[in-house]
């Protein structure tokens, strides 16, 4: 175990640069500091258990990683450099913990844990704003209300609404994957059911925030104009069945591999 811990001093020490980024990167307000609070949950949550020792094909995969970051650091941005990093050291901790490098929850956990907030937002907003458009619509018009899509704004008679960038559910994204990895690694759920955890996740935070807009929408058009909270508050509100929607199908995981497991 003493040349696992050198080796994980090791690749502490050559991601130190990838560190002094990710510190920089929080305190700078170009991203919420909630990655922090990812990484927090990815030192609770690692697997426990008896020492294992790192194998000799894991030690040349890493040192061989660690290499193709060196030679490839000026073409790399230093979010992908961080990334890998925090990769390996996870990988290590948990081969040393539980006696193998990879453990999806944990991987996604230290993902998560990266200041990837704003290039989210930069990257997937606007496909976020017009899903959540194009998912509004029919809602609307559920109720009564003869709505119509153009790009990421919605048309109601003469009135038009923008799904703006705040309304783009980054956001609520990222804190609907971190509640459906938490809990899939705290239920300890098998590879599969944690990404299908996951993608049932990215589908319920399409739906709550569909329902933000929808919500919005009617608040917008209102004569009635409500306290200066309200917006903030529907935003909460829709949020909550998201969460319900998360957790309720992680347990539905459970149960069946539980099911499987009993029949095996």
């Amino acid at each position: 175990m003493r040349r696992a811990h050198f080796i994980l001093g090791l690749q502490l020490l050559a991601g130190w640069q990838a560190w002094s980024w990710y510190a920089r990167r929080v305190q700078d307000g170009s991203d919420e500091p909630w990655g922090l609070l990812a990484l927090l949950a990815l030192v609770l949550m690692l697997p426990r258990g008896a020492p294992h020792a790192l194998r000799e094909r894991e030690v040349w995969v890493l040192a061989a990683v660690n290499v193709g970051v060196a030679v490839g650091h000026p073409w790399l941005p230093p979010l992908v450099r961080a990334a890998v990093c925090l990769l390996c050291v996870t990988a290590i901790v948990s081969r040393m913990t539980e006696g193998r490098a990879f453990h999806l929850g944990t991987w996604l956990l230290a993902l998560l844990a990266l200041p990837i907030l704003s290039s989210v937002q930069f990257y997937l907003g606007y496909p976020l704003r017009l899903a959540a458009a194009a998912l509004s619509v029919p809602m609307l018009r559920g109720m009564g209300v003869p709505a119509l899509r153009e790009g990421a704004s919605l048309t109601i008679g003469s009135d038009v609404i923008l799904v703006d960038a705040p309304c783009s559910g980054a956001r609520m994204l990222w804190v609907g994957l971190f509640l459906a990895v938490t809990l899939a690694c705290l239920l300890r759920l098998g590879a599969g059911r944690t990404l299908l955890a996951c993608l049932l996740g990215v589908g319920a935070v399409l739906f709550g925030n569909a329902l933000r807009v929808c919500a919005l929408t009617l608040v917008e058009r209102s004569p009635v104009s409500g306290p200066p909270w309200l917006h903030e508050g529907v935003g909460v509100a829709s949020f909550i069945p998201v969460c319900l929607l998360i957790a309720g199908s992680c347990l539905w995981q459970r149960a069946r591999q539980r099911a499987v497991e009993a029949h095996a």
